[in-house]
């Protein structure tokens, strides 16, 4: 379905209900903004269902996903493959418990600091690919001993603090001043990159940042030697939020590698994991690695509820209109619901309360209608309050 209704459709209509007297509202876009962001925001409208790709794709043991920016409140309706694989019902449960049960087939949605990030714990088949090149337990984990890379120093292995198995590699950054710092191995257990490369395959290791200041990027070197590799670059944690101080999650997606030499994909031994930095950025302590490992992934859908009521001509969603040509992502019977709204809104500010009341209840009716026709497909927070454990 393509929108038809406009922005000035939707005012001439209230217009007519108000007797011509739009011209005496403050603003008439700020009020028909607003009365489409209420019906939005009421009912779940059938035209609001958007379809948007997954990023990254599902991973194994990869909890955290990029929440699109127009999704309504906690109003997901499910995640589907593109492939044809079986599709499987999800459970939507709250932060908390999501973070402490980790059930298979389950969604949250984490909200802090104005940001919003989509968890899935997907439960995948055994035949899904994981491969890991390094614990990162101690120096010498996965095979040859990790080194220096940069204006790294002080290297060593940190029992202390690590996400995953029993440590972490620690490393400092000297006063050297150059522009690189991390942890390299050219020794490594032989790893095999075939399955990972051109596709859904991404490298993930886990880096603890001391400081975010002075810190441009993450680069990956995955390859036969120091000679012949495939080298990649992020500048965001895994779910595309910016880094922070403490324990981040990076993704190295392996599709578009900047090639040196002719590394040979079944015969991986090197692995260099540095950041870019500015020269300044010196005498800093105890940055971290951990848990490198080689996962495939699998592309899924989200289907949501948008909260956006309008899209421009170009066919962008905005959540709220401009110019008089935006489109209203609604259909007929959902453009009444905004004409009855914009009515009700604006009828007391030009002494139309008459109309305004006329149209609260039709309104109301008519919401219930629309409801009655077109339930809601959101899924339902469905939280636990304890577990019960077997005798």
């Amino acid at each position: 379905m393509t929108p038809i209704y406009t922005y000035s459709n939707l005012k001439t209509r209230i217009n007519a209900q108000i007797k011509g007297k739009i011209g005496v509202l403050i603003s008439d876009r700020d009020l028909i903004n607003q009365a489409s962001r209420e019906v939005v925001s009421d009912i779940d409208l059938r035209s609001t269902r958007r379809k948007s790709q997954l990023s990254p794709p599902l991973f194994m043991d990869i909890f955290e996903y990029v929440c699109p920016t127009d999704l309504k409140d906690y109003k997901i309706i499910n995640v589907e493959p593109q492939t044809d694989r079986k599709r499987v019902a999800y459970t939507l449960v709250p932060f908390e418990e999501f973070g402490r049960r980790r059930d298979a087939n389950t969604i949250a949605i984490s909200d802090a600091n104005f940001i919003r990030t989509v968890l899935v714990n997907a439960d995948f088949a055994v035949s899904d690919k994981v491969a890991t090149i390094s614990t990162m337990d101690s120096l010498t984990a996965g095979g040859g001993t990790w080194a220096l890379f940069g204006d790294g120093t002080n290297l060593t292995a940190d029992a202390d603090n690590y996400v995953r198995g029993s440590g972490s590699i620690n490393w400092d950054i000297s006063a050297a001043a150059g522009t690189t710092a991390g942890i390299q191995n050219s020794g490594l257990s032989t790893f095999d990159l075939t399955d990972y490369l051109g596709g859904n395959g991404s490298a993930f290791v886990w880096t603890y940042i001391t400081s975010t200041t002075g810190l441009t990027n993450f680069i990956i070197r995955l390859g036969s030697s120091s000679g012949a590799y495939y080298q990649k670059t992020t500048t965001t944690q895994a779910d595309g939020t910016a880094f922070v101080v403490g324990w981040n999650l990076l993704r190295f997606d392996l599709t578009s590698l900047t090639t040196v030499g002719s590394p040979t994909n079944t015969a991986g031994v090197f692995v260099a994991i540095y950041m870019t930095k500015t020269a300044g950025k010196v005498s800093e302590t105890d940055y971290r690695f951990d848990n490198l490992l080689l996962k495939k992934g699998e592309i899924h859908n989200l289907f949501y509820y948008s909260k956006f009521p309008w899209q421009t001509s170009a066919g962008s969603y905005i959540e709220n209109s401009t110019v008089d040509s935006d489109l209203l992502n609604v259909d007929s019977t959902e453009f009444n619901l905004m004409v009855d709204k914009g009515v009700e809104l604006a009828g007391p500010e030009v002494d139309e309360f008459d109309a305004s009341d006329r149209a609260a209840r039709r309104y109301a009716i008519n919401k219930r209608k629309y409801e009655m026709a077109n339930p809601s497909e959101a899924l339902l927070i469905i939280e636990t309050y304890a577990d019960f454990i077997k005798m």
